[in-house]
């Protein structure tokens, strides 16, 4: 095929795949199953038969098909690399309300390079000690520990707050959490025992891997638990998750293996499609890119998975220049900075005086590539 055929026809795909993702956001439960046939064509043409499977798969339940779809897709999947890397952009629209309000005026949000996109940069000389981000609560957060409360990730009183739903498995460690949870995310998901069973399976793996000491593994399972919870908050709100501005916010960039996309995570996407009807909503593409987001801007903390959104436009470095005052919970310097320097913290900072040699092997485990500038000077 020539250069012009080539690109006529990649063209034609991704029309395609706007055409069929339009018809079925539209019609909703009334989706002709053809209309994910079809979707899943186009994006087995793109060059992603793990999302064209999520989609035959759909129109299979429907349609009777043979099952060659799903054949062509695995066939394909023999020949692609171990790891992909998807990327996915940020706007700027809503940081006006979910970060500025409590960034320092002396900063502002940049882009730095190519290799970290976006950060913040001093606009002037800032002594130590000086706050850059106020202190500021998260805007979701997921416990990853027993005897915490689901909502804030505190511990648990001796008197604890069950969810008022007896076969609901949600403690809360006051009543104002209990209805703050009801009010932004839970009631959506409260009475629903497969999504309740998906979220109970996605803990225990995550249990059993860090019991294994498989740290990567561990991170990913939470930042999936992170995941259902905004999921569950966009179900609530009746907008689709990417929509959110407290998501157009955050970009991702995510390394992950097609064979898992195409088997293990796209099981977990029919499972919550199933349990949640989004089918016609949500689209495994579009959770694999909330996911995507949720990884690179999660902070693991102890106990909980958290999004901190002023605090993830802060990028990592192994020589970070701002840290967590213990006392105000601001973030301020760790000595004087610079006009024109980045602001930096460390999101791993219990790894930050080992060698470069084990600290890059310690931060590979985690699925963090560093690329700090002392991670590049190698030292």
């Amino acid at each position: 095929m020539s250069v012009n055929a080539i690109r006529a026809a990649w063209n034609g795909a991704v029309e395609l795949k706007r055409h069929c993702s339009h018809v079925i956001n539209t019609l909703g439960p009334q989706t002709p199953p053809e209309a994910f046939l079809y979707r899943g064509n186009a994006y087995y043409a793109l060059g992603q038969p793990y999302f064209a499977l999520a989609d035959y798969n759909t129109a299979g339940s429907v349609l009777r098909l043979s099952g060659e779809h799903q054949r062509r897709c695995r066939k394909a999947l023999e020949s692609f690399p171990e790891t992909q890397t998807g990327v996915y952009p940020s706007t700027d629209s809503h940081l006006h309300i979910f970060v500025k309000p409590t960034l320092a005026k002396s900063c502002a949000i940049e882009t730095i390079n190519e290799h970290v996109g976006r950060g913040v940069r001093a606009t002037e000389n800032m002594p130590r000690h000086s706050v850059v981000v106020q202190p500021t609560s998260p805007w979701l957060l997921y416990p990853t520990e027993e005897g915490l409360c689901s909502h804030c990730g505190t511990s648990l009183p001796e008197r604890s707050f069950a969810c008022a739903n007896d076969s609901c498995h949600e403690e809360y460690c006051s009543r104002d959490c209990r209805q703050e949870a009801m009010a932004h995310y839970h009631a959506a998901v409260c009475c629903n025992k497969d999504y309740q069973s998906i979220e109970l399976d996605v803990f225990a793996q995550m249990t059993e891997a860090e019991k294994a000491g498989a740290v990567a593994e561990r991170n990913a399972a939470a930042a999936q638990l992170l995941m259902l919870r905004v999921l569950s908050t966009s179900i609530q709100k009746h907008v689709v998750p990417s929509a959110m501005g407290q998501v157009r916010i955050l970009s991702g960039r995510l390394t992950f293996s097609p064979q898992v996309l195409s088997r293990s995570m796209l099981h977990l996407y029919e499972r919550l499609a199933h349990a949640l009807r989004i089918s016609t909503i949500v689209s495994y593409e579009e959770v694999v890119g909330i996911l995507a987001r949720i990884t690179a801007n999660c902070f693991h903390r102890d106990g909980s998975v958290e999004l901190n959104l002023p605090r993830s436009m802060l990028n990592h470095s192994c020589a970070a220049n701002v840290a967590e005052d213990g006392q105000t919970g601001a973030m301020i310097t760790t000595r004087d900075v610079a006009r024109g320097e980045e602001l930096v913290i460390n999101y791993y900072p219990h790894l930050k005086d080992l060698a470069y040699a084990e600290r890059t092997t310690e931060l590979e485990r985690r699925g963090f590539p560093c690329m700090c500038a002392k991670c590049q000077r190698r030292e």
